[in-house]
């Protein structure tokens, strides 16, 4: 198992505040407050230490309550910290700086994976990659597909391939046509001729037994 891992190390932490309050419309995105703040303090040309720091600064993060986390050399940040000191630290365009701060390191103990995939989850992934990038889904190219794109996968013999894909079909997961094998998803229905009278369509995903002759329309694609 891997060891903890350190997150954001080596950061500031900077509190701002809005002069005006925006629209839900004009509110900025992180990257947008972190570009104004560098363009703010590296327009210092009196002040070199400062500009050239600003210069160095690198996007950390952005908390929606109006926290912006950035990173750079431990010199950089130094030269930050004696602005805010002096209050020479420039706010980004539209905001003023409530407080900056240290952060100290987040840990995070990494999740350790199985080594055991099941093979129906790897092979909807596959179909639902091949039919997204259209390329006809057969049982040759979806092998050659799991051993192109899944190189770590034990490729599954004909036979168990085929009970597989078969299995899928009955939990309405995909779908065969003439022109392959596709993901069942919410705009796909299915016809079937319940009664002499005609047809019914139902949703793919209505819980009910499956019908011996069944035609998947999917309305995405416009598939039949």
């Amino acid at each position: 198992m891997a060891g903890p891992v350190q997150l954001a190390p080596g950061s500031l932490a900077l509190v701002l505040c809005r002069l005006e309050a925006p629209s839900d419309a004009e509110e900025p995105s992180g990257r947008a407050v972190f570009r104004a703040f560098r363009r703010a303090n590296a327009r210092c040309f009196w002040n070199s230490r400062l500009a050239r720091a600003a210069s160095r600064l690198a996007f950390q993060g952005w908390l929606r309550c109006g926290v912006l986390l950035v990173h750079a050399p431990p010199a950089s940040l130094q030269v930050l910290r004696d602005a805010w000191c002096r209050r020479a630290l420039r706010p980004p365009c539209g905001f003023r700086i409530r407080a900056v701060g240290d952060v100290f390191p987040l840990q995070m103990n990494p999740i350790a994976q199985a080594q055991f995939i099941p093979l129906a989850e790897v092979l909807c992934c596959a179909i639902s990659d091949m039919n997204a990038a259209q390329l006809v889904v057969t049982q040759e190219s979806l092998l050659e597909h799991l051993m192109k794109h899944y190189p770590g996968i034990a490729i599954p013999p004909q036979d168990i391939l085929y009970t597989t894909l078969g299995t899928l079909i009955k939990e309405r997961k995909i779908y065969h046509t003439g022109e392959g094998y596709f993901i069942v998803t919410p705009q796909t229905y299915f016809i079937t001729n319940t009664t002499p009278q005609g047809s019914k369509r139902v949703q793919a995903d209505e819980s009910c037994a499956v019908p011996t002759c069944i035609t998947y329309l999917d309305t995405e694609s416009c598939i039949q």
